[in-house]
């Protein structure tokens, strides 16, 4: 740490893409609490994206610059020039480090390893904020080569001030036992409009431009093969045999080859009448509110953002039990758990959380009382504030809780 320095006066944030998801979006939430702590903060994204804007307006300074290629997969060779785009990426970050002078380097993704190259090279503390699993538990990233988890693990301990996680998951599965004594477990917040949102059901519909007198099941998310649609669109049959009346509500865009294959699905199995493409939702919490229920039939999950934005309006959800879904619902007491690829489980799961009302309430109350008290914006602030204190302290993270999650 810069000798003297109780806390940040500048930052360099460095996020993978400005298009809207999750990790964006928790990105504003860590801006916040640089900016709390009295930071200037300036953002380096990937990808440029409708949120930059929202960055803006936030009174960050931003900037487009390729980066992030490492954890992609493919063949040896591949990999290999992967490992050599990011070294030359971060070389082009390292420019820009020495040019802001920032104090501290922030970079919001497992994928961001050139930013954390260019932090070490100048001398600049970086905090690495882990959101991502790898492909042998159903996530997207894939072990680098040469190298491989050994590498992962040896970038992240020695390149880091502070590794954030966002779940057990997480931690298992990218960190493992290394970085002992610098890790914090920060899991995922809500942001309060999903606390604060005082539609009916019915004005959500007609928001939405859905029926106002059929049962509906939301689907939220990308369209990616790792989201679970398939899961759930060979589930759904059953639950029509049972709920002739119920609608799929599909939210996100994603690879159009996958939309054209889960469409064909959907025309072959006869569900046409049944399912609802309805593309980017620009007000998740509207659709929430929509729906009588929420799906979340991924085959993986780092944390289940999802899941806590339906629990925060006040919808039921049914989810499958892997990742981070799997921490942050209890079965049967704050929603619905079922094995990836039980079919069977799902249907009667989804039938039962139409119809089984009050114990559905229940589950819901608790959901959301839960999400006041772990998953607030507000805790998710506290979290990384007391988490950069410690940074500059240098101190090692508390084993105590941040806002009731132990690290």
């Amino acid at each position: 740490m810069k000798a003297g320095i109780a806390s940040p006066t500048s930052a360099l944030f460095v996020q993978l893409t400005a298009k809207p998801s999750g990790s964006p979006t928790s990105g504003l939430m860590i801006v916040e609490a640089l900016q709390e702590l009295g930071a200037r903060v300036h953002v380096i994204f990937a990808q440029d994206g409708a949120m930059r804007a929202e960055y803006e307006s936030r009174g960050c300074t931003t900037e487009i610059l390729s980066h992030g290629q490492w954890l992609a997969g493919g063949p040896k060779h591949r990999r290999l020039r992967r490992w050599w785009r990011d070294w030359r990426a971060a070389r082009r970050l390292a420019r820009r480090v020495r040019q802001l002078r920032p104090d501290i380097v922030y970079v919001n993704t497992l994928t961001g390893l050139s930013g954390a190259l260019a932090a070490k090279w100048c001398g600049v503390p970086c905090i690495w904020h882990v959101r991502e699993l790898f492909d042998d538990v159903g996530g997207e990233m894939h072990d680098p080569w040469p190298g491989g988890r050994w590498a992962v693990r040896r970038c992240l301990q020695s390149l880091a001030e502070r590794v954030v996680v966002i779940s057990r998951a997480v931690w298992e599965n990218v960190v493992g036992s290394s970085c002992q004594g610098k890790t914090v477990l920060i899991p995922n917040a809500v942001e309060d409009r999903f606390f604060e949102l005082d539609l009916t059901q019915a004005e959500a519909r007609q928001q939405l431009g859905l029926p106002l007198d059929r049962l509906i099941i939301g689907v939220p998310g990308t369209l990616r093969p790792v989201k679970g649609h398939e899961f759930f669109l060979e589930a759904l049959p059953g639950v029509v045999a049972a709920v002739p009346d119920v609608l799929a509500a599909i939210t996100g865009d994603g690879d159009p080859g996958y939309r054209q294959k889960l469409q064909a699905h959907v025309n072959a199995s006869g569900l046409a009448s049944h399912v609802n493409f309805l593309g980017t939702v620009a007000d998740m919490a509207t659709f929430y509110r929509a729906c009588d229920v929420v799906c979340i039939p991924s085959r993986s999950e780092s944390f289940g953002r999802t899941a806590v934005e339906a629990m925060a309006v006040g919808t039921p959800v049914v989810a499958t039990r892997v990742g981070g879904l799997a921490e942050t619902i209890t079965h049967g007491e704050t929603g619905f758990l079922v094995e990836y690829g039980e079919t069977d489980e799902l249907t009667r799961a989804l039938i039962s959380s139409l119809f089984q009302r009050e114990s559905v309430s229940r589950a819901v109350a608790r959901a959301r009382n839960l999400c006041k008290n772990r998953f607030s914006r507000d805790c998710y602030v506290e979290s990384v504030v007391a988490m950069l204190k410690s940074a500059f302290s240098s101190t090692e993270p508390s084993r105590g809780d941040f806002c009731g999650v132990s690290s």
